[in-house]
């Protein structure tokens, strides 16, 4: 069974009414609006909150990819709620216009769904480098060997 996993922005755009819906408590703390406060008092739609021990893949596999860095809590929660749901032996879809949790669940083997822009098409994953001396930096902002900044640049996998 398909189960359809709503990013905020999906609530927010009201993206569209899915058979069976779930999404997560932080999710829920992000909704202030009246309109969308509304709408999720008349959906059907489940919260549930993952596991730690899948939050810690998703973040095993989001620094691989070099998502990490884009990542909030909500989106490691919602990653992980996808991978709680295969387990189960579902198919859950994340509904979200987020590239990173998209790249992030593409490497899980999850699908998404996008709210209102185009879904990725190709895997990508980012590194980190050097302003200065053009090296990959693995942690941190700045460079350990000549101390400029970090920036992040997309590459494909």
């Amino acid at each position: 069974m398909q189960v359809y996993i709503l990013d905020s922005s999906a609530i927010f755009l009201r993206k569209g009414l899915y058979p069976s819906m779930l999404t997560v408590s932080r999710v829920l703390k992000e909704i202030k609006d009246d309109e969308s406060v509304n709408y999720l008092s008349l959906i059907d739609i489940g919260v549930k909150d993952p596991d730690r021990s899948d939050v810690e893949k998703v973040k095993r596999v989001a620094r691989k990819t070099g998502d990490i860095y884009k990542l909030s809590e909500t989106d490691l929660d919602l990653l992980a709620l996808a991978i709680e749901i295969k387990r189960e032996g579902n198919e859950p879809v994340i509904v979200t216009d987020d590239y990173s949790i998209q790249n992030v669940a593409r490497s899980l083997g999850i699908k998404t769904d996008s709210v209102v822009q185009k879904g990725i098409s190709k895997k990508f994953k980012w590194v980190r480098i050097c302003k200065g001396c053009k090296r990959r930096v693995d942690e941190g902002r700045i460079c350990p060997v000549c101390g400029s900044e970090v920036y992040l640049v997309r590459i494909r996998d």
